[in-house]
Formats: structure tokens, sequence, C-alpha cells
């Protein structure tokens, strides 16, 4: 059996999407209507077989993790599976997390608890579908002691992005965070290597690395700090992203701001959409209440609803009703 443990990282403020976040942490942002952003990233998870899922919260966390214990207690315990979320405990310092890598430093200790022999770091607020089944395949395929998710971007949009140079055997040279220049892919020069965030790596190889950058000033961040040190001394490859949406053009979304946020929700509503909900072969969870059926009914014509004068209402009976946080 595949002995993987998965870290997300879901502890970020998303200022740029207030006031969404103005009261819950931006992976825990209703997106689609019934969903939460975590919900992708998740789903991902579970469809690709995986079953040990430590999500790491920090800011104003009460909402995602109300929405992890309530919507994604599916596993068995008693078989060593689980999705939990995991607050800051201050196990080795009595700071915040204070980066990507220090947040999954800080929780070495899950390490050393399920003794996995490979770790995948993820992002939770990202709207994509992947088989990540498929990268540590790739990471076996190339001998590997990391391995990066790329996504190809058009050249122009690349200074946005974290962007990675690789040889033409895909083997990263070079990680560099939003380039005035961006470099291009072997025998493409149109595109360029967006990180997408996620990360696989050998488990006794990040916590080297982990410790070592625990010594050092800095951001404590995996694109900024981790992978550009561990280009330079050992086998760290780029898996170009495959998507399970099975759409003619590959989806990867990060909504954060409110005009991307937007418009992935506008994805949603076409009449073919962009992003497949209804995948039956790639479901996507989320937590779902035992609320009353939805009803459309306009102010004006209320009073011609049969059942108003019947039941002697003189006004919606949904109207006031606040969904939770």
């Amino acid at each position: 059996m595949l002995n993987m443990f998965t870290m997300v990282l879901a502890g970020g403020k998303g200022e740029r999407l207030q006031p969404l976040t103005e009261h819950r942490a931006k992976p825990a942002v209703p997106f689609g209507g019934k969903y939460r952003i975590i919900d992708f990233t998740l789903s991902n998870c579970v469809n690709s077989g995986l079953r040990k899922v430590a999500v790491l919260i920090q800011y104003k966390s009460h909402s995602l993790d109300r929405h992890i214990r309530t919507g994604w207690n599916i596993f068995n315990a008693e078989l060593g599976e689980f999705i939990a979320s995991i607050p800051p405990q201050q196990r080795i310092s009595e700071e915040w997390y204070q980066g990507t890598a220090d947040a999954v430093y800080q929780n070495l200790f899950l390490l050393d608890s399920e003794q996995p022999d490979y770790v995948l770091i993820l992002a939770g607020d990202h709207i994509y579908k992947m088989n990540y089944m498929e990268m540590f395949h790739w990471l076996l395929a190339k001998g590997a002691d990391a391995v990066v998710g790329a996504i190809d971007i058009p050249i122009e949009d690349a200074h946005r992005f974290g962007v990675i140079h690789v040889d033409k055997d895909l083997r990263i040279t070079d990680f560099i965070e939003k380039p005035a220049q961006p470099p291009s892919i072997p025998n493409d020069p149109t595109h360029a290597f967006g990180s997408m965030g996620i990360y696989l790596f050998r488990t006794k190889v990040l916590r080297e690395q982990l410790v070592a950058n625990a010594q050092t000033s800095g951001t404590h961040d995996f694109g900024k700090d981790i992978i550009p040190r561990m280009i330079q001394d050992h086998r760290v490859y780029a898996y170009k992203f495959i998507d399970a949406n099975n759409k003619d053009v590959k989806y990867w979304r990060d909504i954060g701001t409110l005009d991307a946020y937007w418009e992935a929700n506008m994805d949603l509503v076409a009449v073919d959409p962009l992003f497949n909900l209804y995948d039956q072969h790639w479901p996507i969870r989320t937590y779902q209440g035992q609320f009353p059926p939805a009803k459309f009914v306009f102010a004006q014509d209320y009073q011609r609803w049969p059942g108003a004068k019947l039941r002697g209402l003189t006004e919606c009976p949904c109207a006031g009703q606040r969904r939770r946080a």
C-alpha cells in the first residue's frame, strides 16, 4: 500500500478577497453555490486514493474547521484513515506559521507519528482537478527527490507566477518568483511553466530541508527558499499538469482576487461549463446541510402565490433566514 502523507496548507488570510474573508479563511469561502474552495483540493485527494490528510489551519479557522469536521468525516479512523484539521500548536516555537515551509516544519511531529515514505504538500485555495498518483509515478520514473506541479501558461502572463525553468528532461534548473523576463518551456517559446503550489517529496529529504531552513532567516517558503536550494544538489523535477477536467483547455484557477473569484464562478454557469461539476467519475464532495428546498418568489408576485392566502402569510416564509458562516 502506498505510504504517502498529505498536508494541505489552508491558513492563508486571503486579504485580496476582502470582504469575503472578513470572518473566515480563504479556503472556507463559498464557491459555486454549494461548495467551499477547499472542497476541490480535498476531492482531488479522495479521488486520487489518498487517505491520510492533514489540513493545516490558522487564520479565522472556525468556519473551516467546522466544515472539515461535518463534511469530510468520511474515513475509518480504525484503519488509520483521516482528514483532520490541525491548528498551530507551538510545539517548536511560540510563533504563528511564518511561511508555507514553516507550517510543515512546525508539524513534523505528524511525520514522526505516521512515518510516511512520501509527503505531498498542497494548497487549499485553488480550483482544479488532478490525479496526484500520476505525479507520484512521475517521481518514481525520474528517481526524483522532489517533484513540483507545473502548468504551462502564456509567456506574457508568466510574470505573475513563480516560474519553473527546466531542461529538456524537465529537471528543474531554476525557480524564479514573478520574473520580469520569464524563461520559456524547452521547444515552446510561447509558454512558461508556472508553479501550481503542489510539491511531492521523499520524506527524508523533506525533513532535512525543513530543519536546515528553520536555522536561517527569510520567508520560510517552499517556492522562495526550499525548492531553489534543493535544485543545487538534489534531483528536482517538474510534473506537467494533466487535467482530470477532460476539457480542451486545462483548468486551474488561483482565485486570489475578487475579479478572479467572480470569473471562476461565471465559468460554472455556461451551457457547457469550462469546469465540469457533473463528472460522476470525478465527484466533488462538500457538506450538504438538511435545508428546505430552494424557492424563488418575486416580491411583486408574492400575493398571487396560491399558498399565501391559504396560510395567511404576508411575506415569504424564507425571509430573514441567514446561512451560517
